[in-house]
């Protein structure tokens, strides 16, 4: 009986790892280095030729515009998004003449792509320098001067 319970057991095991071969084969465990990249596509009307710049908090100013967004909330960063700690990232741009509001959701697929995840935007900033700009001009919160000089979010992308 124990002869028999082993022989059992041994076919169980070859098809235990057959069947963990087979399920690698076909395309594995979902796994977050195993998603459709078509989550990283956007959606709504798109502005092509969008340049996208970058920009710090300050948080050495005595003038809390540049520490804050344009309500008087602390501006979230890309990085501390992409370390967990925020739920979205600001950014800055000209909403007067456009149907977007404070908060509004922005999405950029190349930013999307570059990180490998969604990057969650919400217009909550303005400076001057954007004035008139509109849809031609995006500015992203990054968390440092260094960080600012990335070419991932100093170049020409797509709006949505």
């Amino acid at each position: 009986m124990y002869e028999r319970f082993n022989k059992q057991f041994e076919m169980f095991k070859v098809l235990l790892i057959f069947l963990t071969f087979l399920i690698l084969m076909i395309g594995g465990l979902p796994s977050d280095a195993n998603l459709n990249r078509t989550d990283f596509k956007c959606s709504g009307r798109s502005y092509h030729n969008v340049t996208l710049t970058a920009y710090y908090p300050d948080y050495t100013s005595d003038d809390e515009i540049d520490y804050l967004d344009i309500r008087g909330k602390k501006l979230k960063t890309l990085q501390d998004y992409i370390d967990g700690r925020e739920t979205y990232v600001s950014a800055s741009m000209d909403l007067i003449g456009t149907d977007l509001k404070y908060g509004s959701n922005l999405c950029i697929p190349e930013l999307n792509e570059h990180f490998g995840r969604r990057i969650p935007l919400q217009a909550r900033d303005f400076d001057s320098n954007i004035k008139g700009k509109k849809f031609t001009r995006v500015d992203i919160c990054v968390r440092t001067d260094v960080d600012s000089y990335d070419k991932a979010v100093n170049r020409l992308v797509t709006l949505y």
